[in-house]
């Protein structure tokens, strides 16, 4: 019999055949990826701080997702969106390439809950896609 390598294994996983399909167009960095589906079927079972994080550097915007509180049948879904401001010249002008780092100027832009996961699910795809083209500030 013969035992396929580990790449093989990964595609034919639970791990893998049971993560959340997302709409996500180019741009974005995923970090973290818990969405299972049907994940609202047993709450007691997801935690693990943050369930889902992207990052788009270009649109200099965050998006996570956790259950709070963890482990709990009762647990929300929180999503955030997050902004980091430009950083400027002394005359204003947007400085560009300077890596993307999240700190105090960060601005939330977006809170979200629900119990619902298809709801949750809806509104990450949402605000994935709004962030994609969003313009916060001007050139």
């Amino acid at each position: 019999m013969r035992i396929p390598p580990d790449h093989e294994l990964y595609p034919a996983s639970d791990a893998y055949g049971l993560m959340q399909p997302l709409r996500i167009p180019g741009g974005w960095l995923i970090a973290v990826n818990k969405l299972r589906l049907a994940m609202d079927d047993d709450l007691s079972q997801v935690g693990g701080a943050t369930l889902f994080h992207a990052v788009n550097a270009a649109r200099r915007f965050n998006i996570d997702v956790d259950l709070r509180p963890e482990f709990d049948v009762h647990g929300v879904f929180h999503l955030t969106v997050g902004y980091q401001p430009w950083p400027r010249s002394p005359k204003g002008r947007r400085i560009k390439h300077v890596p993307l780092h999240f700190d105090s100027d960060g601005r939330c832009m977006h809170a979200f809950e629900t119990r619902s996961y298809p709801t949750l699910v809806r509104e990450l795809e949402h605000w994935i896609a709004r962030c994609t083209v969003w313009q916060v500030e001007p050139g």
